[in-house]
């Protein structure tokens, strides 16, 4: 698929998915801001410019309005105008975040909800009358399969990412007649940075077991589980699979692509299974 002419910011773009996204969305034809708050976004840049493809570096903390609405000012100034959009800076609170809700600090929820889903409106606001200016175009955020099924432990970042989810809805509806897409990606665990700083893709990992057993204890006789430990050898690759970035950043390409031009509103699970446990139950023959 070709993206050749459009231009595409990409917020917490410095590493992971971001950065991921940043390169796959020039390696089609893009031309690309990278924004982050992380000086480290200059070098992705770089490197993208170094392969053949374009791209500037612009530093934005996506909890200040006006430094989000200066990126897309550089977006247009720098390339006449923007069309793509993906909301991607995030955070899962710091290291050993994985806690009961009222042994969660105020501070630290309160800037889970400020990044995660106040910076994604935020992004969003600031883009769309540059993306009604050019006409149309798509935009995508990174939300989470927390934000669907909940993880225990991970109660402000589950928050968050459900409200990716709802605003992606709502603007899907308020958008539809500027010729503008929204939807949103739902990865499990990603092999990042910001992952291995924590301890949520094991909580994660322990919530999904907790549930298979429990459906295994209530199964009619006419279903069993696969041989081996919970989930069955297959399932259990399944669960314990971290995605790569780049895998991510595929979904989110397709998402601002005219291929998915019939694709509006959605949460687009891409979680190597992990939210569907219960595959490991098979039907006796």
């Amino acid at each position: 698929m070709s993206l050749r002419g459009r231009v595409a910011l990409v917020t917490g773009a410095a590493s992971g998915i971001g950065a991921a996204t940043a390169r796959v969305l020039a390696a089609d034809g893009a031309r690309v801001i990278v924004a982050d708050i992380d000086q480290q976004g200059e070098a992705v840049a770089k490197e993208i410019v170094a392969a053949g493809g374009e791209a500037i570096f612009h530093r934005v903390d996506v909890r200040r309005a006006d430094e989000v609405r200066a990126a897309v000012a550089a977006a247009e100034s720098t390339y006449g105008h923007l069309d793509t959009v993906i909301a991607n800076a995030g955070t899962v609170g710091g290291p050993a975040v994985a806690r009961r809700l009222e042994d969660l600090d105020e501070e630290r929820w309160t800037a889970i909800l400020d990044i995660n889903l106040a910076g994604t409106i935020r992004t969003f606001a600031a883009a769309v009358p540059a993306l009604r200016r050019a006409g149309g175009g798509a935009m995508s955020a990174t939300a989470s399969i927390a934000g669907l099924t909940g993880v225990a432990g991970q109660a402000a970042y589950s928050a968050s990412k459900g409200g990716i989810v709802a605003v992606v809805r709502a603007l899907a509806f308020e958008l539809v007649t500027d010729r503008i897409r929204v939807n949103c990606a739902c990865p499990g665990g990603v092999a990042t940075n910001l992952l291995a700083n924590t301890d949520v893709l094991p909580v994660l990992m322990a919530q999904a077991e907790a549930q298979a057993r429990a459906d295994a204890a209530e199964a009619p006789a006419s279903v069993s589980a696969s041989a081996g430990p919970v989930g069955g050898p297959g399932a259990q690759a399944l669960m314990n699979r971290a995605a790569d970035p780049a895998e991510v950043a595929r979904v989110h390409r397709f998402l601002v692509s005219d291929e998915a031009s019939l694709v509006n509103g959605q949460a687009v699970v891409c979680d190597a299974g992990s939210s569907v446990a219960n595959l490991w139950m098979v039907i006796d023959r």
